[in-house]
């Protein structure tokens, strides 16, 4: 999936995490995933947490996109309420510990059961 989607996108890890961006590249250099990702942000690479879109327009200036352009995908209500401060597209993933009724009230752009319908659904 991460190499359909790198194909596709320049792809951003924001974690907020409280660990320096290197080791959590790290982490993903064990899972031998780290290839995929163009940037890493951190909780410590931000002064405000998500919901807060801090994170996200760090990633969008990085990255050099626009953020009509960008989409952001998360498991968690304060991904999608950062992804509509943002004003980024929102894409709500039923993996973590929100129900579709919780991220329904957040208006996400759309709302799937697993990543791995991303590739598919982007163009």
């Amino acid at each position: 999936m991460l190499e359909a989607l790198s194909a596709k996108a320049k792809l951003a890890l924001i974690t907020m995490r409280s660990a320096p961006k290197e080791s959590i590249i790290k982490e993903l250099e064990l899972f031998g995933i780290a290839k995929y990702f163009t940037y890493v942000v951190t909780a410590l690479d931000t002064h405000k947490t998500k919901p807060s879109p801090e994170a996200l327009l760090t990633c969008v200036n990085a990255l050099d996109v626009q953020i009509c352009d960008y989409i952001i995908v998360g498991d968690s209500i304060n991904d999608i309420k950062a992804g509509k401060a943002a004003g980024a597209k929102t894409v709500a993933v039923l993996s973590g510990l929100f129900s579709r009724e919780d991220f329904a009230k957040e208006h996400p752009d759309l709302i799937i059961k697993d990543a791995t319908a991303l590739p598919h659904l982007i163009e």
